[in-house]
């Protein structure tokens, strides 16, 4: 049986179709993940909120998250402040009198894509090289 919540959700992703219903799923679990870290419960920043949501990503889907939440439309940061404000409009999070979209446009991405791995091959591996 869906929850109410699930209902919004799947209300805003199908009037919103830039983000699927993961994308706002993933930011509201972010938030509950980020302010469960907080020493005591209170309103966070963009930033915090931000920084939150990289490492639940990292923590949920390792060194895929990345691409995990691009195949959600959460490439940027100004994409997540997006997926926020949403769902602050549809009552499903709240902000400050303070608080401001403007405060997650950075253009930087969410996640950044994980370093290319290096092989190192040795002489001693044995291993035949291919030309």
């Amino acid at each position: 049986m869906e929850s109410d919540f699930e209902r919004k959700i799947a209300l805003l992703a199908a009037r919103e179709p830039e983000f699927p219903a993961e994308a706002f799923m993933f930011v509201s679990d972010a938030v509950e993940f980020t302010v469960s870290r907080l020493d005591r419960h209170r309103h966070v920043s963009a930033a915090e909120l931000l920084d939150g949501m990289r490492l639940f990503a990292v923590k949920e889907y390792g060194a895929v998250a990345s691409a995990v939440l691009e195949s959600w439309g959460l490439k940027k940061e100004d994409d997540a402040g997006k997926v926020v404000y949403l769902l602050i409009g549809a009552g499903l999070l709240r902000a400050s009198e303070d608080d401001s979209p403007d405060e997650f446009i950075t253009g930087a991405p969410l996640v950044p894509p994980p370093p290319p791995i290096r092989v190192v091959r040795r002489k001693s591996d044995n291993l035949p090289f291919i030309v």
